[in-house]
């Protein structure tokens, strides 16, 4: 069964179209204060771990297996976000000698 994201959403949109149409973009978040914007960002952010929680639970099967599956890929993705940053600053591409 395929599920819908954003109700209405295929319905509105044609099979070709790439952009959705404007009634479907996300409220501008220009007239928040700085605080407000830091509060959305960290409610999405936890929201998505709840989201990644979710899909470790269904494929470990206990919360206790989902939980040390999300830390691992918590660590796995800090290191490699972290060689991917410096590469970035160092202006190059991977190489073996990366650890990669």
């Amino acid at each position: 069964m395929k599920r819908k994201l954003f109700l209405g959403y295929h319905e509105t949109m044609r099979s070709s179209q790439l952009i959705p149409p404007p009634e479907l973009a996300p409220p501008s978040i220009s007239g928040l204060a700085s605080e407000d914007r830091m509060r959305l960002w960290a409610r999405m952010v936890d929201e998505g771990d709840e989201f990644l929680l979710a899909g470790f639970r269904e494929q470990c099967g206990s919360d206790a297996a989902a939980q040390q599956a999300f830390l691992t890929w918590l660590d796995r993705r800090d290191v490699e976000g972290t060689a991917a940053k410096i590469r970035m600053l160092k202006g190059r591409s991977p190489r073996p000698s990366d650890g990669q």
